[in-house]
């Protein structure tokens, strides 16, 4: 222990009479370290951190498959939700819910609140229980039982300032009462399912049991949690719901043609479209701190070289080898720990910043904080770099030839071997900057690609919001479709407005409901293979407002639009692909989605938009009247002629001065919505980029020190060059066809790696290929034009050597 000591503070005396190169290493070694442990923390959050859930490895998401459309739905039909839990012996016990949305009103600000309809025993199979009060029992929900609803601990404060009395509180929630007989914990936080209405995690839970009167194989819209039991595998519960699937299958073939089941690990569902991204940027920031350790190393490599006589001298005196490796591994070990120190603080930093402009829609960073974990890892990989960078040029600084090395102007004995590494070093750099490198312009490329998107409607000063009537208050279809006329005429008269319209649901805000139709006058195909389509509810004006192009037909009436008149609308899509050979217009279809299921004219081809993502193509869409299918919630758009948002306020006051206790949802530009669309591509493309960057600078600093070592260490070989005649060009060229074979040894092997790696980020690239050429070629380029200045700076300096100098240079 003395010993260690010992080495300590030499090591630390050491440091302090060299504080440049200290200084450089620090910093070098912090840049890798502390973009690892900030991307480490959000990996940590999302893919690590145990979920505050009971044994939570052991949840699943059960989900109904599309096989024929190769499509999973992430949704359930109640009918054979209830099939599953009573016949499969995998799991302890399978939940449901619904995510919707709640209007609470009478405390306060009438407010929109996300909730889930859930099965009372949706908290039993979570392993969780209330901070206060009781979660839902089995009695809930049953008609002769209290209408009872349990609350977030968020909105248990926010809303409520955390009161002592909350239990047994009478809420108004879309117009009827519900009594709090619980409030989770702060750290419940539930799943939300991707496209769900409010897009928020849930904050209210309310019972919703299945009753043989749910028991209809008509629709398909829970979400399915179960618990795998504690001898079973995911492989073994997949076995058996695909059986039980094709049980049903045959059993209910009207409705169950082509639908399977699918069991998904609960992590794997919940953070499924940033997992891929998260492992790509962490091996990102992993090669960016192996280009940091093969920087260090180069320093060390150049400073073990004068440092050879106090090897030697140590050796001398009775130093074994192993001693004096030992005494070289704690300096790189300090090193280490002290660029971990200040890569802790750069990535505190870093989490500030990731957290400013990640779409919190994509990655809840809220959780995401320096934890233990996070500290731990940071003390590991500072120990392990400085281990990593230090071992290599302390093995070869112990070599030192004991009669050589005290010789009064020796050379440095064996630096043709260390040469060697530090070149080796270098070509890794390069190596490993070009795959970053090609990564990130795979990246740029797909995202511009992404952004030339055209939606298929003018997504500019646009303004949207959402309307959810309660039912209690507007049980009627013509109070609803008459309280939306009223808005949107209202709306209209607001100075600075164009244009108004409404639509269920809004493009890159949710995903439309899905059926299968019927074509009049043509045969019924089989059970599976009938046609598909997705479906909306718009008002008479909502193609004007959104400025989409009319390619064909008409729009609807006003008349059309609120009375029933079985007219539709449907995207270019949709007529290709089931009217390729004929003239669509004044054609029936017979859409699956009432409980009369009556022919509709189609009157009108629209141009096709897109509607859940930029990246899908565009799926058959229709679009049916308000009047045809009265949604009790629907969104607004409203066109205007200056800043979108400038009409927010105006519009809460028209909702309000139509129902004052009506909440005004999500207010928002139609912009920053397709911003969301494209807040994947653009994080993955931005931080990739700055990872990249941060890589070629590192490897453009490594070169350079090599040549510059090269040349002071050749300033005598090169005076007696000159000497003899040798030109300025001519020691140019020398220095930098040296530097760039190294350049391009890691060029090539560079592009053999990327070749092969870029094809694991294949479905992060939007209409680019992984093995994209240009990318290939232009990056490689930019490289080795770095490359080129990072050799010409030390090799014009070796050009003016005097030669009278260098010849006495020793």
């Amino acid at each position: 222990m003395e010993s260690i000591i010992q080495d300590l503070r030499y090591s630390l005396r050491t440091l302090l009479k060299q504080p440049i190169f200290a200084v450089i290493t620090i910093i070098t070694l912090a840049l890798g370290i502390g973009a690892n442990t900030a991307i480490f923390s959000v990996v940590d959050a999302v893919l690590l951190r145990p979920l505050p859930y009971k044994d939570a490895e052991k949840l699943v998401i059960v989900w109904e498959h599309n096989r024929p459309r190769d499509r999973q739905e992430n949704v359930a039909n109640p009918a054979n939700f209830a099939d599953w839990s009573e016949q499969n012996s995998v799991f302890t016990d399978m939940a449901a819910f619904i995510d919707q949305t709640a209007n609470l009103t009478g405390d306060g600000e009438p407010e929109e609140i996300p909730r889930q309809l859930a099965t009372p025993n949706l908290f039993s199979v979570l392993g969780v229980n209330a901070m206060l009060g009781r979660t839902l029992t089995p009695d809930d929900g049953k008609p002769d039982q209290p209408n009872v609803v349990v609350i977030s601990y968020g909105l248990w404060q926010r809303r409520f300032g955390g009161e002592s009395e909350i239990i047994g509180r009478k809420l108004l929630l879309n117009g009827n009462e519900a009594t709090v007989v619980g409030v989770m914990p702060a750290d419940f936080k539930w799943f939300i399912k991707k496209g769900s209405i409010s897009g928020k995690s849930a904050e209210m839970w309310s019972p919703f049991p299945i009753t043989q009167q749910l028991r209809t194989r008509q629709g398909r819209y829970l979400t399915v949690v179960a618990r795998l039991n504690s001898n079973t595998t995911l492989t073994q519960a997949q076995i058996e719901m695909a059986t039980i699937g094709s049980r049903l299958e045959e059993q209910y073939n009207d409705f169950n043609a082509g639908w399977g089941v699918n069991v998904v690990p609960f992590r794997k569902q919940l953070s499924g479209e940033v997992r891929l991204t998260l492992l790509l940027l962490f091996a990102a920031v992993g090669f960016v701190l192996l280009i940091a350790c093969a920087n260090v190393a180069n320093l060390l490599l150049a400073r073990a070289a004068s440092r050879a006589k106090e090897m030697a001298l140590r050796t001398a005196l009775g130093a074994g080898r192993m001693r004096i490796i030992r005494q070289l591994l704690t300096e790189s070990i300090v090193l280490g720990a002290l660029g971990g120190a200040v890569g802790l603080l750069l990535a505190i930093w870093g989490v500030d910043v990731l957290r400013s402009f990640i779409p919190p829609e994509l990655i809840n960073l809220q959780n995401v904080t320096i934890n233990s974990s996070v500290l731990a890892f940071t003390f590991g990989i500072s120990i392990l770099t400085g281990i990593l960078f230090g071992l290599i040029p302390a093995i070869y600084a112990s070599r030192s030839n004991l009669n050589d090395a005290l010789k009064e102007g020796s050379r440095t004995v064996g630096s043709s071997s260390r040469n060697r590494l530090r070149n080796a070093f270098v070509v890794a750099e390069i190596a490993l900057s070009l795959v970053l490198l090609i990564g990130a312009g795979l990246m740029i490329r797909s995202f511009a690609r992404l952004q030339a998107v055209e939606p298929g409607f003018n997504p500019h000063q646009l303004l949207t919001l959402r309307v959810q009537l309660p039912g209690r208050k507007y049980p009627q279809e013509n109070q609803r479709i008459a309280f939306f006329k009223q808005a949107i005429e209202r709306l209209k008269q607001l100075p600075g407005v164009e244009d108004v319209g409404a639509i269920s649901f809004l493009p890159f805000a949710a995903p439309s409901a899905g059926t299968n139709f019927e074509i009049a006058g043509q045969p019924k195909p089989a059970a599976g293979q009938e046609p598909s389509t997705r479906v909306c509810v718009t008002d008479a004006n909502y193609f004007r407002a959104m400025q989409t192009p009319l390619k064909r037909g008409r729009f609807y009436t006003e008349q059309e639009a609120t009375e029933m008149r079985h007219v539709v609308i449907i995207n270019e899509a949709l007529a290709q692909r089931y009217f390729a050979n004929e003239d669509p217009l004044g054609k029936r279809i017979t859409i699956e989605m009432k409980d009369v299921n009556e022919p509709n004219e189609i009157i009108g081809i629209v141009a096709d938009s897109k509607h859940a993502n930029l990246e899908e193509e565009v799926e058959p869409m229709v679009f049916w009247p308000h009047a045809e299918l009265v949604y009790s919630g629907m969104n607004l758009v409203i066109r205007t002629k200056g800043e979108a948002l400038s009409l927010a306020t105006p519009a809460r006051e028209v909702i309000h001065s139509l129902d004052a206790n009506q909440p005004v949802a999500d207010v928002r530009t139609m912009e920053s919505l397709l911003a969301g669309a494209l807040g994947r591509a653009r994080f993955s493309a931005l931080l990739l980029t700055i990872f990249a960057v941060v890589a070629l600078l590192l490897a453009s600093v490594g070169i350079y020190g090599v040549m510059s070592y090269s040349v002071t260490q050749r300033t005598h070989e090169l005076g007696i060059r000159i000497a003899l005649g040798a030109k300025t060009q001519d020691v140019l060229q020398l220095i930098v066809r040296q530097g760039m074979l190294l350049a391009l040894a890691g060029v090539t092997i560079g592009l053999v790696a990327a070749f092969f790696l870029t094809r694991l980020i294949s479905s992060l690239l939007f209409e680019v290929s992984a093995t994209d050429a240009l990318t290939f070629a232009g990056v490689a380029l930019l490289l080795a034009g770095v490359a080129l200045i990072a050799c010409f700076v030390p090799a014009r300096r070796a050009a003016k050597t005097d030669p009278m100098v260098a010849l006495r240079y020793e």
